[in-house]
């Protein structure tokens, strides 16, 4: 990809936040509007709400406590990676000569471990393993369940429709389902090969990959917001509208703005991201971009936490890049500003950590924007592991 692109420079008068409301059909509480106000007037109504439901902690219910995140530049660039920390990665190492059929975990591409599940929820599994043996995989090679099936899993789902190769990583995603008890659940699995001959990762290739989640209270990721950006609404517009529906996944060439999940990527701190999700502005003059994510119910102890900043160019820098992330959240007809973070590009990721539980048991959908903040040719703006945990 080329993030290094010649877009026009725009100059900004100022996006004013929730500018879009109106066209989600959302409306303050805290005024009657007979008509569709100025971006202006829905600004100043933002503002006054959020800061009186920030200061009147005796209302703790239309009140979430925001955590301001400071810039930290990496001294030690090192891979970011989307999620929690997977403990599978350090045994799936090879350290002796490949046999025939090896395979090495690389990551979890969905449903980090520990991932918060409702009871009876389905979901999709994705692993994405690297063909370590010296044999190649053919059509025929599947992932299999090994042990208890807790996960309903199927009995075998094919890897890939063509050759992976020797040193060739892929991805392959396994439709699974949680109990219907509240606890933790691990399913192993393995891979086998045309002659239904198992093998998994580790050195000696005996050593199983899975998936594992929680079901319940139990601390984890509760909303993983890099697997539901498919199923958000998203939009990008110009000042006070939000008139054009976008693609996920489309172009990012697009001049409407683009928003799509991107993978080993270099960031502005110079380390190689996981997945994380991209969000380029419209790109107009007062250009911005917004997605509604599906309902979610706030739980006790939720906190919605990320890294945002830009993507580096393809000299190592990320330019000009200047944006305003903007995080709310909708309930009904109301809608409520959480936090909002200037950001330039200044060579690090800067950490959002928003504690959720003023909100506790309201069903919410949130809410990302990214409005232009200066030039827009190196506004590649990006999420990095955003998620709800507890």
């Amino acid at each position: 990809m080329s993030n290094h692109l010649n877009r026009p420079h725009i100059a900004v008068t100022g996006i004013l936040f929730l500018l879009l409301i109106g066209l989600n059909a959302c409306n303050f509480p805290t005024r009657a509007q007979a008509t569709e106000p100025s971006a202006g007037f829905i600004y100043t109504a933002a503002a006054e709400t959020v800061q009186a439901r920030l200061t009147q902690v005796s209302q703790p219910p239309a009140t979430a406590e925001l955590i301001t995140g400071t810039i930290q530049v990496s001294e030690t660039p090192t891979p970011t990676l989307p999620g929690a920390t997977n403990t599978q990665k350090p045994d799936s190492t090879v350290t002796r000569a490949p046999r025939c059929d090896l395979a090495e975990f690389v990551s979890d591409v969905t449903i980090p471990d520990n991932t918060n599940l409702q009871p009876g929820e389905e979901f999709d599994k994705t692993w994405r393993l690297k063909n370590a043996g010296k044999c190649t995989w053919s059509p025929a090679y599947a992932v299999v369940f090994v042990g208890d099936n807790d996960l309903n899993a199927p009995a075998s789902v094919q890897i890939s429709t063509t050759p992976v190769t020797p040193g060739e990583t892929v991805e392959f995603t396994v439709p699974l389902q949680a109990p219907l008890s509240n606890g933790k659940f691990r399913q192993n699995f393995k891979l086998a090969n045309e002659a239904g001959e198992q093998f998994g990762v580790g050195s000696d290739g005996t050593k199983p990959f899975w998936a594992q989640i929680v079901v319940g209270e139990e601390s984890g990721i509760s909303f993983d917001f890099l697997t539901r950006a498919p199923a958000a609404e998203w939009k990008s517009g110009t000042g006070d509208s939000l008139s054009t529906d976008l693609n996920f996944g489309g172009d990012v060439n697009d001049p409407d703005g683009a928003v799509k999940i991107l993978d080993a990527v270099t960031l502005e701190n110079g380390s190689v991201s996981g997945k994380l999700l991209l969000t380029y502005p419209k790109s107009v003059n007062d250009g911005v971009i917004a997605g509604f994510y599906p309902e979610y119910k706030i739980k006790e102890g939720d906190r919605l936490k990320a890294r945002i900043g830009f993507l580096a160019n393809s000299d190592g820098n990320c330019g000009s890049g200047r944006v305003i992330f903007r995080i709310a959240y909708q309930e009904g007809e109301s809608a409520y500003l959480l936090g909002e973070w200037r950001k330039g590009c200044d060579g690090g990721l800067m950490p959002v950590n928003i504690n959720l539980s003023g909100i506790k048991g309201k069903t919410v959908k949130i809410i990302f924007l990214v409005e232009a903040d200066g030039p827009s040719e190196d506004d590649w703006a990006i999420w990095n592991s955003p998620r709800i945990e507890r």
